[in-house]
């Protein structure tokens, strides 16, 4: 019995290629006996990165800001193609075009905004800035925010891919916005003791919403199991001058990636509170003293301390297919941005 090690396909004897394209080369790897674990790791390096954010900076400077949407790109495709899964990296195909017109829809949406802000100044007199400031309350908090994490996800899901299969988000903006207004809601009820509930059911929609090679994801955790670790990070918060947060965030992040599975395989998680300390105190000193030219190769620390401690238990044993891009718009990511709600690199997942 022998399985392919990039997809866990299961071959009663060795054929030259899998059906997922991977070639079997009988000289230098072997059929493993028994699934390989989907370890993650980081391959980048500062002085690369460092390349890449010094282009970004000069080149926007002299295109007025134009180049900053390709520039971005670049590093975006750097990172993302220096994270790997048992030995084979991802990819990111989104372009600085997408990002440019993702901006001019903002800017749109912005001048509509301020333009029916100015005509209510006008035409309603004193009652106008009460108007101006109930439709920044209502878009920025209701509207605005849930929109930006939806496009956000669903468009860097669409661009990334791994294996030449590119993931997708299925998720309705509609449902996901309404677990962010009911959750807001109840958080501030209950003076943020609902917070843990809320952010898991929002982890559980996003998560069962995205797809990869034809597999759904999964997530088998309750927001009531991390209820006692918050309500702790908030006793020891001021105690500990705030240190303590960094033990809840490792908590955290092993709950929500030990929850999650993929065909059925779940992920493992060896974050430790320890190590996050340790590694955020050495890259806010390693930035500081350097003037900020360090940055890159805190960025680099970073996404390698959490790719070390991230794997899959096994590589799924089912038979990946192919999958079509899927539509996304670079809007989303783009007020993503500008709201301070990005979904990160891996498009909320932690990375």
């Amino acid at each position: 019995m022998a399985y392919c090690p990039n997809c866990g396909t299961e071959y009663e004897t060795t054929p030259m290629r899998c059906s997922c394209g991977y070639l079997f080369s009988p000289g230098s790897r072997p059929v493993l006996t028994t699934p390989e674990h989907g370890r993650f790791d980081f391959t980048g390096d500062g002085a690369t990165l460092l390349v890449l954010y010094l282009k970004l900076i000069f080149f926007s400077i002299f295109t007025l800001g134009i180049y900053s949407f390709w520039g971005r790109v670049a590093v975006r495709q750097y990172l993302w193609s220096q994270i790997r899964l048992a030995g084979q990296p991802f990819g990111f195909h989104g372009t600085g075009k997408e990002m440019f017109l993702g901006w001019l829809k903002l800017m749109g949406i912005v001048i509509l905004f301020y333009g029916s802000a100015a005509v209510a100044l006008i035409t309603l007199g004193d009652l106008g800035p009460n108007l101006v400031v109930g439709i920044i309350v209502i878009l920025g908090f209701a509207l605005l925010g849930p929109l930006a994490l939806h496009g956000a996800i669903r468009y860097r899901w669409s661009r990334t891919s791994w294996q030449g299969r590119r993931f997708a988000y299925r998720g309705d903006f509609w449902k996901l916005a309404t677990i962010v207004w009911t959750g807001l809601f109840l958080t501030v009820i209950s003076l943020s003791l609902y917070l843990p509930i809320f952010i898991t059911n929002l982890r559980r929609y996003v998560v069962e919403n995205t797809w990869f090679g034809g597999q759904q994801f999964e997530f088998h955790g309750e927001g009531k199991d991390m209820l006692w670790p918050y309500v702790k990070m908030l006793l020891l918060f001021f105690p500990t001058l705030t240190l303590y947060r960094f033990w809840y965030a490792a908590k955290l992040g092993s709950f929500n990636w030990q929850n999650t599975k993929f065909a059925g395989v779940p992920f493992r998680s060896t974050l430790s509170g320890d190590g996050l300390l340790i590694l955020t105190l050495t890259n806010a000193l390693l930035t500081i003293f350097t003037f900020g030219i360090g940055l890159p190769w805190a960025v680099c620390r970073q996404l390698r301390y959490l790719t070390e401690n991230l794997q899959l238990e096994q590589l799924p044993r089912v038979q990946l297919l192919a999958q079509a891009a899927t539509a996304g718009s670079a809007f989303g990511d783009t007020l993503g941005e500008a709201l301070g709600t990005d979904a990160g690199i891996d498009a909320g997942f932690g990375l």
